[in-house]
């Protein structure tokens, strides 16, 4: 075998565990130190341990300023709406999802509104992919599970929240039938419902149904033609075919379209073999 053509193989066969990889908890660590994940989850989430734990992962400057939010809610008494959010998005500012999640998990235990719940639950379900610990994982999607029913309680016709909901139970839990079912209840009432049809794509990739990911992707596309990695995850999921001329079509569109321009060289690489690959082929 080639040289090249050999790399061509190499290169597809990482980039499409990419695709897999993508629908996986992010292993990124949550600014938490290994130790102080499992304290967190000894017997249930131990919110005091991982708001400490965040709190000495953060910029000393910073903390004065969490400090005083703290001292003004412990003075105006816990139910304070107004502060509890400021909280969260103190911890929103410092990019650790799960310290920002409790706050407005406890705030929405005080406004008990749609998008109080909704707030919690999009953060815990950030926290879930950051997170790098399984129990954690598992605590943080069961919480944002929680408050994404709640959100739909009182609005059965919110599809982004039932579209992430499908993907917590998808991804998170062993129950991947009951999400993949609530994103194509989302897709049947709304086909246009980009994220839902996205995420149901992912799904077949991680399946390997590769023909029904194309039809996804592609309908993302006549959604939102400017959403770039479609374009890329099409031209993987050709190669991985042994298709290269359609390979190398959405290969292209994606260098058209993509503002990454170090992406953009790397993809012309693998343009450049797959192309080599044929004419030699010839």
């Amino acid at each position: 075998m080639k040289p090249y053509r050999l790399h061509v193989i190499i290169v597809a066969a990482a980039l499409l565990l990419s695709i897999v990889i993508y629908m996986m908890p992010s292993q990124v660590n949550m600014k938490t130190k290994p130790k102080d994940s499992a304290q967190v989850l000894s017997g249930g989430l131990d919110e005091t341990a991982l708001l400490q734990s965040a709190s000495s992962s953060i910029d000393s400057t910073q903390l004065p300023i969490l400090r005083m939010l703290e001292d003004a809610l412990k003075k105006n008494g816990e139910k304070d709406t107004a502060l509890l959010d400021q909280i969260g998005r103190f911890w929103d500012n410092q990019k650790i999802p799960a310290a920002a999640a409790i706050w407005f998990e406890k705030k929405s235990s005080v406004q008990k509104t749609e998008l109080s719940y909704l707030d919690a639950a999009y953060r815990y379900f950030d926290a879930f992919k950051m997170a790098g610990d399984s129990s954690l994982r598992g605590m943080m999607v069961k919480r944002a599970i929680a408050n994404y029913n709640k959100v739909i309680e009182i609005n059965p016709e919110n599809l982004n929240a039932k579209t992430d909901l499908g993907a917590c139970y998808a991804e998170g839990t062993g129950e991947p039938m009951k999400g993949i079912l609530l994103l194509r209840e989302v897709v049947s009432k709304n086909p246009e419902h980009e994220m839902a049809q996205y995420d149901l794509g992912m799904l077949s990739v991680k399946s390997g149904q590769l023909d029904k990911a194309i039809e996804r992707f592609k309908k993302v596309l006549e959604i939102n033609p400017k959403r770039s990695e479609m374009y890329f995850y099409l031209g993987q999921i050709y190669v991985s075919k042994s298709e290269p001329d359609k390979a190398v079509g959405y290969y292209e569109s994606f260098v058209k379209n993509t503002n990454d321009p170090q992406a953009a060289q790397e993809v012309k690489k693998i343009i450049s073999d797959l192309k080599k690959g044929k004419n030699e082929s010839n």
